[in-house]
């Protein structure tokens, strides 16, 4: 896996990730591969073409035995055309495969978080990485088209030049472990600085980010310093970084080039001095200055390939992240079966989220509840057991007499809604209603819009139910927001509805229409709230660490509630 951000991944273990990310594709890029070394092979046409045009075809002063070899040539070098076409072809189904996988995969592993590694943590930047599935779609092909062509055609033409005289085979030997020795001088700490340039690049755009989305408080004077000191700070870590890894890819570029200058100026003296001992033919000699200096000037380009490499593993190791959110652990079993709708917690403690709390506790189906709770850490055990973002230190949760624990988690959270959030999705109204089941149609969600007193604002928007909506809710309000969430649960239907205190906002009487809506359907409601107003369809629950109980009597609930209040203040609680 990736590192965590932050954290810069050693050399070897981000080429490790950067392989296993490209593993699902392999067949085009081994396809590429062999269409490489087939045109890396072929490519040795025209210079061996040479060799025999000066060794045999310009001594014989015959044009049957040109016309042969140039029609030899032509029909070699267009299969070469055609193999290369067809690898840029396979490197195209790459790409778009490559692209499919990864935004499939990043929405599965979005979608399956496990609750608390989104929440209230800001790592909604991580998402921007989805920008370097593009650098790898354009960094794959570059590499396997022009960089292995380079390394291959390189490699033949040593090879081949090889048997030409020992000298070359020495030669050819000495060149190739200099590129090796600058390869090994600066390649590690270039794969380092490039990932560490990367984090810096994305802290740059999530600061950046974060001022776009709270652009209206950076208006006073204090605030204005202190965003452009945060932006002076981001860009100096980045220039930082980017000044680093340029120490490293300049000198590697540079120790490249220079080796292509020395490696051309000595086969040239090398290969005169053999011709002028009789050691060599001219043919030869051609054909190798044709072959090497083909392969000296790969070498000299490999600077900007290296550059795409780094460039990759950066990519590779910022798209791990994504691979490395924590995934919700699915249900043993998956079942779907649900007797009823009353729920059960039997002696549920979960010691991270609050300690010497154990929450033991029956709920009817159809119950109408006002709830409060000894704090809210109480009240979020209660919540995230029904929305199982937490599993249990020990206990069990039952809904109609079925573990939730053993019930399929997208079936169980249509069954138990939680609204403690005034985000919404991005979304016209009309698709987040439909949300709410397949068969709703405009007639049903603009009914429920009448129910929470919202139809009528909905309708005076210039697009109506088409109105798209931003995360906030605009162009609605909060408190609109949260009565067009409650329409979208209502047409839900759901076994048991959970309200947390941020409803406070939305008129008592809208609420109090909702519960009788959700009674007639046989759910159960349960409302967080700080009011102290009698609600008279209601029963009153009490989750304190002492116990936790239904109380019909809203006298007796208010001394429980003051009696805690008081002991919170006098400091015992």
């Amino acid at each position: 896996m990736a590192a965590a951000t932050g954290q810069i991944m050693g050399a070897r273990e981000a080429v490790r990730w950067m392989l296993g990310l490209l593993k699902a594709e392999r067949s085009f890029i081994w396809l590429a591969l062999v269409y490489g070394v087939a045109v890396s092979v072929l490519s040795l046409a025209t210079p061996i073409s040479v060799q025999m045009l000066i060794n045999s075809v310009a001594n014989t002063a015959l044009v049957t035995p040109l016309v042969t070899l140039a029609g030899t040539l032509l029909g070699l070098l267009l299969i070469a055309v055609l193999l290369s076409a067809l690898r840029i072809y396979a490197m195209e189904l790459f790409t778009r495969r490559f692209y499919a996988r990864q935004v499939a995969e990043i929405t599965l592993r979005s979608i399956h978080a496990r609750n608390p590694f989104f929440e209230d943590t800001k790592r909604q930047d991580l998402f921007n990485r989805y920008f370097d599935v593009v650098t790898v779609q354009k960094a794959v092909p570059s590499l396997l088209i022009g960089g292995f062509t380079i390394i291959l055609q390189s490699a033949v033409g040593f090879t081949v030049t090889a048997f030409y005289h020992p000298f070359f085979l020495a030669f050819n030997l000495i060149v190739i472990a200099l590129a090796f020795f600058i390869l090994l001088v600066w390649t590690r700490g270039a794969i380092r600085s490039g990932i560490a340039l990367s984090h810096a690049k994305y802290a740059a755009a999530s600061w950046l980010e974060n001022v776009g989305a709270s652009n209206g408080f950076y208006k006073s004077g204090r605030h204005v310093d202190y965003a452009l000191d945060r932006s002076e700070g981001v860009t100096a870590d980045y220039i930082a970084a980017k000044a680093k890894h340029f120490r490293y890819t300049i000198s590697q570029t540079v120790a490249f080039l220079l080796l292509y200058a020395f490696a051309s100026a000595g086969l040239l003296a090398l290969g005169g001095w053999l011709v002028i001992e009789g050691e060599l033919s001219i043919g030869q000699l051609v054909a190798a200055e044709l072959i090497l200096s083909a392969a000296f000037f790969g070498l000299g380009q490999m600077g900007a390939y290296l550059d795409i490499t780094y460039d990759l593993i950066a990519a590779a190791e910022e798209i791990g992240l994504l691979y490395n959110i924590e995934q919700e652990v699915e249900a043993r079993e998956g079942e779907d079966a649900i007797g009823g709708g009353d729920l059960v917690l039997r002696r549920v403690t979960h010691s991270a989220t609050v300690k010497d709390v154990t929450f033991n506790l029956s709920i009817p189906a159809g119950s109408q509840l006002i709830a409060q709770s000894r704090n809210h850490d109480v009240q979020r055990l209660f919540t995230h057991s029904m929305k199982r973002y937490i599993t249990p230190d020990t206990g069990v949760v039952t809904l109609g007499g079925q573990d939730i624990a053993m019930v399929d988690m997208f079936r169980l959270r249509s069954e138990i809604i939680v609204l403690d959030r005034p985000t919404i999705v991005q979304a016209s109204i009309r698709d987040y209603l439909r949300l709410a089941g397949p068969d709703i149609t405009s007639s049903d969600a603009l009914q429920a819009l009448a129910l929470v007193r919202l139809e009528e604002r909905v309708m005076a928007l210039p697009d109506g139910l088409d109105t798209q909506l931003s995360t906030s809710g605009w162009p609605l309000s909060y408190a609109e927001s949260l009565r067009l969430k409650l329409a979208g649960a209502m047409l839900k239907c759901p076994r048991i509805l959970i309200l947390t205190g941020l409803f406070d906002m939305i008129d008592p009487a809208i609420l109090a229409d909702v519960r009788v809506v959700m009674r007639e359907a046989g759910s159960t409601v349960i409302q967080f709230t700080q009011r102290a107003e009698h609600q008279p369809d209601c029963q009153y629950l009490w989750l304190g660490d002492d116990g936790q109980r239904i109380i019909d009597d809203p006298d007796g609930f208010s001394r429980i509630v003051e009696a805690h209040a008081t002991e919170a203040r006098n400091g015992n609680a």
